[in-house]
């Protein structure tokens, strides 16, 4: 699994390198052609909101999957440890049900629903653009399950360790 991990990890780097590559390369692009030419291209601004969607939709499971995403801990911080593994396996169920059904469920019923549409200036397909949402619930499905995994067995071995010292 670990290796499964490292090669999503790396594919996710190297797409969210060419977004970025690609965002500043259409911006600068932009501005060339508005204040150089005098008149603006008009497909970078559709280019770079598109990007930008992607680039969050790929970006948020990559953060959470090396556990740098944002996070409120104060109030956490002051249960038991068996009561903070309780308190993360609900938040990563939470997370699980989440991604199930509103990012794979709804993303796709969105995506199929835009099938026949076109961007008004690139003219790419509408479903290409709403496919990140699946994506990204589909990679917060493969994130979060083996975090689930091991919160479960570490809760298990916290009471297993608690009743020994009994």
């Amino acid at each position: 699994m670990k290796k499964a991990k490292h090669i999503v990890d790396r594919l996710i780097e190297g797409i969210i390198i060419i977004l970025v590559v690609s965002m500043v390369g259409a911006n600068f692009w932009q501005i060339f052609t508005r204040f150089v030419l005098g008149h603006a291209a008009n497909w970078t601004e559709e280019f770079m909101r598109y990007a930008l969607i992607w680039l969050t939709m790929l970006g948020v499971p990559y953060a959470y999957g090396r556990d740098q995403h944002i996070a409120i801990e104060f109030l956490v911080n002051t249960f038991s440890r068996l009561g903070q593994m309780r308190d993360q396996l609900f938040i990563e169920c939470v997370i699980l049900v989440l991604s199930l059904t509103v990012m794979i469920g709804g993303g796709s019923m969105v995506t199929l629903n835009a099938r026949g549409q076109t961007s008004a200036a690139l003219h790419m397909p509408m479903e290409f653009y709403y496919l990140g949402i699946p994506i990204c619930g589909v990679l917060m499905v493969f994130y979060t399950l083996p975090r689930i995994i091991k919160v479960i067995q570490s809760i298990q071995n916290e009471k297993r360790l608690a009743k020994e010292v009994k």
